[in-house]
């Protein structure tokens, strides 16, 4: 057989494997699963006959999403007070600023590891390649200090 012919067989049987039902169950909490395996005893809430083409994002079987079949949260979904939340968020920002001051060391340290390494060492050239990986490297770690420094200011609202 012709390794064409038997690349078009194949293709036809995978196309025929990719149309599938899919079943959207919601549990007592309001967990949704959607699956392809139907529960036994259990009534999906809806089923998907999926085509074999593309469909449309937000779509199920080329049908438009509405509101009434989308569930955001339960109606029993926990709420925070606000001084909970303020406590929660006074903690978040001591430990941001704790890393923002570890970074800040991090990088002098990486600085100062980086002048000192790109002086070249004894019977070294600054054309040679282990001389070049290694300032490389010393420079990428004092870039990625300072890209976590940007990032945590960044965090806490703190203009650069």
């Amino acid at each position: 057989m012709k390794p064409s012919v038997l690349f078009f067989l194949l293709l036809g049987v995978m196309a025929q494997a990719a149309q599938a039902e899919i079943y959207k169950y919601i549990d007592e909490t309001g967990q949704v699963t959607f699956t392809d395996m139907p529960r036994k005893g259990v009534k999906a809430n809806q089923v998907y006959d999926l085509p074999a083409g593309p469909t449309q994002l937000g779509t199920a079987g080329g049908k438009p999403a509405t509101k009434k079949n989308v569930s955001y949260r339960p109606g029993d979904f926990p709420r925070i007070d606000p001084a909970t939340q303020r406590k929660r968020d006074d903690i978040r920002r001591t430990v941001l600023q704790e890393e923002l001051g570890n970074e800040r060391q991090n990088l002098d340290e990486a600085q100062r590891q980086l002048s000192l390494g790109s002086k070249a060492m004894a019977g070294e050239r600054t054309s040679d390649d282990s001389y070049q990986r290694r300032v490389k490297k010393l420079q990428d770690t004092v870039e990625l200090h300072k890209t976590n420094i940007g990032a945590i200011q960044k965090e806490l609202g703190i203009a650069r």
